[in-house]
C-alpha cells in the first residue's frame, strides 16, 4: 500500500539550515514536512523547490518561535488554520485521503516557559476537525508517550488524551528526540504526534540520525496517500514540432467555410479551436514521469551525510565529547558543500546569462525572478460570513464576490435614456479586413509571452499558422462584421485572483482580478480597434484633455499640462486649487445600456450592432489553482484584459462636463480639475460650480466615486489654503501634496516628496538585483552596465522632464544615490572618484542625463 510520508522536526532556525534540509526533503521522499521553531519573520522569503510553504510566525513578530508546513507542490492540498498565541503556534493544512478521508495535518510548537492548561490543549485539538495528526515539539514530558520523566505539561496533555470523550491518542518514536547540548542534561522524547481517528494500525514512527539542530527528525509512515494534483493542461511546449503543427492544420481546414448566418459563425468558430487543438496534441510529444523534477545527485554530498549520520548516532550514543567534535566537523562540512553546491548552480546560471538569451538564460527573466516574503494562502470569508479554505470554495467564494462587481452602479437620480437619435456618423457598409492585414498584425502585435485563454490556445499557435488558416479567420472575422454578431465561445473569460499587497487577504475585494480571453477573440479585437480609432480620430470623439490610451499621448504630457497651470499660477501669484477624483472599479461597473446609447451617437450603425453582441451576455468563471468555479454572467463594465475596453471606457466618459475656466485632464480614469485665481474663494467658487456640474453627469451615468479617497489640494506659493470643497455633500479630504500617475506633486511644486519616493524605490529595486549586479557576481560588468540602464535607471529618470528644474540639492540626492550603485557593481574602492567611475562606464552624470531627456522630449 502506498505510504505518506510526514516528518516532524525542531529546527531551531530553519533558515540557516535549508539547504540541509533540501537535502533531508529529496532524499527521503518526505511529502510533508512539519517544522517548530523556525525563526521566521514576515521579511523572510522561505522557499524549497517542489515544495509549498505555509508558516506561522510568533504573534510578536520577532525571529523565535514558530512553525511551518512544507508540502510537495503535486500533492492537492489547502491552508487550514493557524494558532499564533504565546503558550503555543501552530500551522495546519488540509489534505483528501484515498479514502476520501479529510485528514488535518498541524505542525505544532509549545514554547517550554509557558503553562498550557488542558482547556487550552483540548480547544486547540477540536479546532482541528474530525481527522488530524498534530505532530511537533510539545515541550511536554510522560511516561505515556515514551518521555524519561512527567513535567507540568506532560500531565496537561497526558489528562486531554486519555478522555475517552476526546478520541484522541498519540504517535510517538519511542526514543529520545531532544538531545541537549549541556552534558549534564539527559536527552528525552518531546516531539511527537497527537491523532484523532487514526488507527495505529495505520501510523508508526521513528526517529532519523539526519540533520543538525539539537532535535533529532521523526519520520511518521501513513499508510494511506493523498490525491495529486492534475497539472495544468498545456496544447504545447518547448518540444513542440510546429512544422508537424502547420501540415496538420493545412490538411483538415476547410477553405471554404459556410458563413451566411449566426449558426455558422459558431460552427466555423467551434472547428478551428478544435482543429488547432487537434494540431497542438498532435505536434507535441507528451511528457513523461521520468522528465519531470530530475534531481541530480552529488556524490560528495552524499558520502558527507553518511559519515554526519555515523557521527550523530555514535554521539547520541557515547555523549562523549570527542564525538560531539567530531560531529560538528561533520555537520560544518557538509553545510559548506552544500553551500558550495548553492554557490556553483548560481554562478554557472548568471555566467550562461545573456540579454538575447533563450527563456531559461534570459537575463530579463533572472532579474525579475526574486520574489517577495512568502506568504500563506489564507482561507477566504464568503457571504455567509463562513470561510472558503478549499480551492473549490474560494473559487466559487471569488466568483460570487466578481457577479456583484460585474454589476451596474443603482441609479441615484431620475435620468433616464432618451430615444436613439439618428446617427451622424451612419455607414451601413461593413468593415472588411484582408488576409494581409491580419497576417502584419499578428507578426507585430501578438506576443508569444501571453496566456492563454479558457479554449487554451495561445499566441504562439497563432503566429505559427499557415496561410490557408489566416484566409479562413479572415472570413470569419468578416461574416462576423457583416453579420453584427459575435462568438457566444469568445465572450468567456477566465479569471486569475492576485492578492493586493498591504491588504487584508481574507477578504475577496482584497484581490485582483486577472482575466485571460481568447487569443483568437484579441486578435479580431486588435482587427476591429484599427478601425475604431480612425474613426474616432476622424470625427474627434474622444476629447483632447482625454490622454490614456491614445497614441502619442503619454502620462508625462498629461502631468506637463497641469504642472504647466500650477506654474502659470505661480507667475501670477495666483492660488490653484485642484480636486483629483478617485472613480470606483471604473472599468468594472460601465453601464452597458449608458455605453450602447453613446456607441449610437458616436459610431456607425453596423459597429454598434456588433459591439451589443460583443458586449452583452458575457461570461466569466475563477480559477484557484486546478479548481474552476461555476460560470457566471457579466451585468455591467466592458471586458477586463481586451483590447477594446480601454477605448469603449474612452467613449463613455467622452461627455464629461468642461468649463473654459477650468483645466480638466483625464487619463484614461484618473481624473484632475484645476482652478486658477488670484482670490482662494474665487478659485474655489468656480470649482464649486463645476463639482455641481459633474455630480449630476457622475449621477445619470451610474459613476461612483469614492469621496473619501478624492485629494484636494491648494497650489500656490503664499501661506493661505483655499476654502473646502464637498462632492456629494461629502467634505473632499485636504492634502498637501497628490500622486497623480506616478509623479508627486507637492503644494509648492519642489519635487523634493517625488524625488525621495525615487530613491526610496531605486534603492529598493538596487537591493533585489544585488545577487546580479554586486562586483563579485560572475555576470560581465557590461551586462551589469545594461541592467542598470534598462531597469534602474528608468526608475528615476521618470517625469525627469518636469522634475529637471528642481534645486540642486534635491538633484544631489538621486545623483548620490546612483554613484551608490555604480560603485557597487564595480566594486570601485572609496578613494576612487564618482565622476571617474561614471566616464569609464559611459554613464552620464544626472544632471546631463536630465538635460538629455528634456531635448528629446522638447
Amino acid at each position: 500500500m502506498a505510504t505518506l510520508r510526514i516528518a516532524t522536526w525542531n529546527a531551531n532556525g530553519v533558515s540557516q539550515r535549508k539547504l540541509e534540509l533540501a537535502q533531508f526533503l529529496h532524499e527521503k521522499h518526505i511529502d510533508v514536512m512539519l517544522l517548530s521553531e523556525t525563526h521566521l519573520t514576515s521579511k523572510y522569503n522561505f522557499q524549497i523547490r517542489d515544495y509549498h510553504f505555509y508558516g506561522t510566525n510568533h504573534p510578536d513578530g520577532k525571529a523565535h518561535g514558530g512553525t511551518a508546513i512544507l508540502i510537495r507542490n503535486r500533492m492537492k492540498h489547502h491552508f487550514y488554520k493557524e494558532f499564533a498565541e504565546n503558550h503555543l503556534q501552530a500551522t495546519s493544512i488540509n489534505i483528501q485521503l484515498d479514502d476520501n478521508t479529510l485528514l488535518t495535518l498541524a505542525a505544532v510548537y509549545c514554547p517550554p516557559r509557558f503553562t498550557v492548561l488542558e482547556a487550552q490543549f483540548l480547544d486547540f485539538f477540536q479546532a482541528l476537525g474530525p481527522h488530524f495528526i498534530a505532530a511537533g515539539d510539545y515541550n511536554a514530558k510522560h511516561t505515556h508517550w515514551g518521555s524519561r520523566l512527567v513535567n507540568p505539561k506532560g500531565k496537561q496533555l497526558y489528562k486531554t488524551i486519555i478522555k475517552a470523550t476526546n478520541k484522541l491518542d498519540h504517535v510517538s518514536p519511542g526514543s529520545p528526540t531532544y538531545w541537549p547540548s549541556d552534558l549534564n542534561k539527559l536527552p528525552d522524547l518531546i516531539d511527537f504526534a497527537v491523532t484523532k481517528n487514526i488507527s495505529r494500525s495505520l501510523v508508526k514512527a521513528e526517529c532519523l540520525p539526519d540533520l543538525s539542530s539539537d532535535h533529532s527528525p521523526v519520520l511518521i509512515h501513513l499508510r494511506r496517500y493523498a490525491e495529486n494534483v492534475k497539472p495544468p493542461t498545456r496544447l504545447t511546449s518547448s518540444k513542440t514540432n510546429w512544422l508537424r503543427y502547420k501540415k496538420y492544420i493545412s490538411s483538415h481546414i476547410e477553405l471554404s467555410p459556410k458563413l451566411n448566418t449566426e449558426s455558422d459563425i459558431e460552427s466555423c468558430t467551434c472547428a478551428l479551436q478544435s482543429i488547432l487543438t487537434a494540431a497542438a496534441l498532435t505536434a507535441t510529444p507528451k511528457i513523461t514521469n521520468n522528465t519531470i523534477n530530475s534531481k541530480k545527485t552529488n556524490v560528495q554530498i552524499e558520502q558527507l551525510v553518511h559519515v554526519k549520520r555515523r557521527l550523530r548516532r555514535e554521539w547520541q550514543s557515547s555523549r562523549s565529547p570527542t564525538a560531539k567534535q567530531k560531529l560538528k566537523v561533520a555537520t560544518r562540512k557538509l553545510a559548506n558543500a552544500l553551500k558550495q553546491e548553492e554557490d556553483d548552480d548560481q554562478r554557472r546560471y548568471i555566467e550562461q546569462l545573456t540579454p538575447t538569451g533563450t527563456k531559461q538564460k534570459s537575463l530579463w527573466r533572472a532579474h525579475s525572478t526574486l520574489r517577495p516574503p512568502t506568504e500563506t494562502v489564507l482561507p477566504i470569508k464568503n457571504s455567509s460570513g463562513g470561510w472558503a479554505r478549499s480551492d473549490e470554495d474560494r473559487a466559487n467564494t471569488f466568483a460570487a464576490h466578481l457577479q456583484n462587481v460585474f454589476t451596474p452602479n443603482q441609479a441615484t437620480s431620475t435620468f433616464a435614456l432618451p430615444s436613439y437619435p439618428v446617427n451622424r456618423h451612419q455607414q451601413h457598409t461593413p468593415i472588411v479586413f484582408r488576409p494581409k492585414e491580419i497576417t502584419k498584425i499578428i507578426k507585430d502585435n501578438l506576443s508569444p509571452k501571453k496566456s492563454p485563454g479558457y479554449d487554451l490556445i495561445t499566441p504562439e499557435m497563432i503566429i505559427q499558422l499557415p496561410h490557408s488558416a489566416v484566409r479562413y479567420i479572415t472570413k470569419l472575422f468578416n461574416a462576423i462584421t457583416k453579420l453584427g454578431y459575435f462568438p457566444q465561445r469568445w465572450k468567456m473569460m477566465k479569471i486569475i485572483m492576485i492578492p493586493k499587497p498591504g491588504k487584508n487577504h481574507t477578504v475577496a475585494s482584497s484581490y485582483r482580478p486577472i482575466s485571460l480571453l481568447s487569443c483568437i477573440s484579441k486578435l479580431f479585437e486588435k482587427c476591429l480597434l484599427i478601425r475604431l480609432n480612425q474613426h474616432q480620430t476622424y470625427h474627434n470623439i474622444i476629447p483632447a484633455h482625454q490622454f490614456g490610451f491614445r497614441e502619442s499621448h503619454g502620462t508625462i504630457e498629461q502631468v506637463n499640462r497641469i504642472t504647466t497651470e500650477i506654474r502659470t499660477a505661480f507667475e501670477y501669484r495666483e492660488y490653484c486649487t485642484a480636486v483629483f477624483l478617485d472613480v470606483s472599479q471604473a472599468f468594472d461597473k460601465v453601464w452597458l445600456d449608458g455605453l450602447m446609447f453613446k456607441i449610437k451617437i458616436s459610431l456607425p450603425e453596423s459597429t454598434h450592432k456588433l459591439l451589443k453582441s460583443y458586449l452583452y451576455d458575457r461570461k466569466f468563471a475563477v480559477r484557484c489553482n486546478t479548481a474552476t468555479s461555476t460560470v457566471h454572467t457579466i451585468e455591467a463594465g466592458v471586458p477586463q484584459g481586451s483590447v477594446l475596453g480601454p477605448t469603449l471606457y474612452l467613449i463613455y466618459t467622452a461627455d464629461i462636463p468642461t468649463n473654459s475656466r477650468l483645466t480638466v485632464s483625464t487619463f484614461a480614469d484618473d481624473t484632475a480639475i484645476l482652478s486658477r485665481s488670484r482670490s482662494p474663494i474665487q478659485a474655489t467658487a468656480q470649482l464649486a460650480l463645476y463639482l455641481i456640474d459633474i455630480k449630476k453627469w457622475l449621477s445619470d451615468w451610474r459613476i461612483k466615486v469614492n469621496e473619501q479617497k478624492c485629494k484636494h489640494v491648494t497650489f500656490t506659493l503664499n501661506r493661505q489654503d483655499c476654502p473646502p470643497l464637498l462632492l456629494n455633500s461629502i467634505p473632499l479630504p485636504k492634502a498637501d501634496e497628490v500622486t497623480y500617475l506616478g509623479v508627486h506633486l507637492d503644494r509648492r511644486l519642489t519635487w523634493r516628496r517625488h524625488i525621495e519616493a525615487k530613491k526610496t524605490q531605486l534603492k529598493l529595486k538596487a537591493n533585489n538585483l544585488h545577487w546580479l549586479i554586486n562586483s563579485g557576481s560572475p555576470l560581465s560588468l557590461d551586462h551589469k552596465v545594461l541592467l542598470y540602464n534598462s531597469i534602474l535607471k528608468p526608475i528615476w529618470t521618470y517625469g525627469s522632464q518636469l522634475w529637471g528644474n528642481a534645486s540642486n540639492s534635491n538633484i544631489d540626492i538621486i545623483q548620490r544615490a546612483q554613484s551608490k550603485i555604480l560603485r557597487t557593481i564595480t566594486g570601485a574602492p572609496w578613494y576612487v572618484r564618482s565622476e571617474n567611475i561614471q566616464r569609464d562606464l559611459n554613464i552620464p552624470s544626472v544632471t546631463n542625463a536630465i538635460t538629455e531627456l528634456k531635448e528629446k522630449y522638447l
